[in-house]
């Protein structure tokens, strides 16, 4: 107990005395980090493996998670709103629950959003490889990921603006894509909508569930935008009903105009299904649109990851070397460092599917720990000034937990081992860091 109040006497130390980050960021540059983020690299990575499995089905699944994704929103919305923090998810943890769930929330958000960066830069250098055949893959993502740490470094102004050109170049591509897909569109490819069975549809949900993570990035920026109270939730909001609408026209578009043969397995599906029913203008436009995207998500998740390791570092459960704030950007640069180097390793593994997998455990860990959050202050701080309230409170809330949770057991294996092992080994580190100041 001793040591639990020590924490917390340090903790509220360093809150008074920890350095400002400037409120550079409206609700339309919000909107656009998230949007950017969600509807970013994996969307047109995965496409192709999820319909091979699932088949048309693929459609409720998307919509399954866009459920998931709202009711998960609400908390976001309603705690980001109350108390804007640079740490989202693990903020709000630590203020319900402290101890170790506080913890292994800013843990695994970290974990999920530095993944999620690496994903992004492969998608980029797949997009760039299905023209420029002699560039070695997965040596051009780590570049990229060092130049958009360079742009996240420049401070969330540039951050800011960057997002919007890249998401806005991003959503019109799909919208003339989706277009097109209708003026060649084949119904009957929807038959049958089950192919492989009702299970492969559902086992899909956590594979295609890091498309959503956009708004887990608006809480993590929360800190950065300017009237959160009011911005905050607008921005989550459009961020997933947007996403939505685009992941499920562009799915519905990919199962309509080809047969599965010109996608399944391929690396750079919508790019192949754009070649087939638009020709060599086709596959440009969606190729500039696929680059567009995985650089949006390389942004924002490099934003969002760097944040959370900040508020990690400012609480004392990393080195509080990691804490410095540039003097002049106002950017914690040193745990943008760390974040970048964790998204190469990642890019190392050459897994996608692992990637993938990986990023979807750290939403959902992150997930469960936030709706919990939402039910515990409730009671424990009724008080606490709620600009928005979670609608149809604890059914909403309830239902968020309970759809996140039942996505762990159709993770892969391999995320769940690996997932486990970070959680040791960070808490192992938890445990000497502690033993250290005590």
């Amino acid at each position: 107990m001793q040591e639990s109040d020590d924490d917390g006497r340090d903790r509220r130390h360093r809150a008074g005395s920890r350095p400002s980050l400037l409120r550079n960021l409206g609700v339309v540059h919000t909107t656009f980090i998230g949007v950017g983020t969600a509807i970013g690299a994996s969307i047109f990575v995965i496409t192709g493996n999820a319909i091979a499995s699932a088949g048309p089905a693929i459609v409720l699944t998307y919509l399954f998670g866009a459920l998931s994704a709202i009711t998960d929103g609400t908390s976001y919305a309603e705690l980001s709103s109350s108390m804007p923090n640079a740490g989202g998810g693990y903020h709000f943890v630590s203020r319900a629950l402290g101890g170790i769930p506080s913890f292994l929330t800013g843990w695994f958000s970290w974990i999920g959003s530095a993944v999620d960066c690496s994903v992004g830069a492969i998608a980029f250098s797949f997009s760039v490889g299905y023209y420029v055949k002699w560039i070695e893959p997965f040596s051009l993502a780590i570049i990229t990921l060092l130049i958009f740490a360079f742009i996240n470094y420049r401070g969330t102004k540039s951050l800011g603006a960057s997002e919007i050109v890249l998401t806005s170049i991003l959503i019109m591509g799909i919208i003339v894509y989706i277009g097109g897909a209708s003026l060649n569109a084949d119904v009957t490819r929807f038959t049958p909508f089950f192919p492989n069975g009702f299970m492969p549809a559902i086992l899909m949900i956590s594979y295609i569930f890091p498309t959503f993570a956009g708004y887990e990035t608006i809480a993590t920026m929360s800190e950065e935008v300017k009237i959160a109270g009011k911005n905050v939730p607008r921005a989550i909001f459009l961020t997933i009903l947007i996403s939505t609408a685009l992941f499920v026209g562009m799915t519905v578009a990919t199962l309509v105009v080809a047969p599965l043969e010109v996608y399944a397995n391929s690396p750079t599906p919508i790019q192949d299904v754009a070649n087939y029913f638009m020709g060599p203008i086709g596959a440009f436009l969606v190729v500039v649109c696929s680059i567009t995207a995985s650089l949006t998500t390389v942004n924002g998740a490099m934003a969002g990851a760097t944040r959370v390791s900040y508020a990690l570092s400012r609480d004392g459960l990393l080195p509080t070397f990691f804490e410095k704030v540039h003097p002049k950007h106002k950017i914690p640069y040193r745990t943008l460092l760390l974040s970048l180097m964790i998204s190469i390793s990642f890019v190392l593994t050459r897994s996608v599917e692992l990637i993938v997998y990986m990023i979807s455990l750290g939403y959902i860990v992150t997930s469960i720990f936030v709706g919990l959050s939402v039910i515990r202050l409730r009671s424990k701080e009724p008080h606490l000034y709620r600009p928005f309230k979670v609608p149809l409170y604890p059914v909403t809330t309830m239902l968020a937990i309970g759809t996140t949770l039942f996505m762990i057991p159709s993770l892969s294996i391999e995320a769940l081992v690996l997932g486990t092992l970070f959680a040791v080994v960070g808490l192992v580190m938890l445990t000497a860091m502690r033993r250290m100041r005590k």
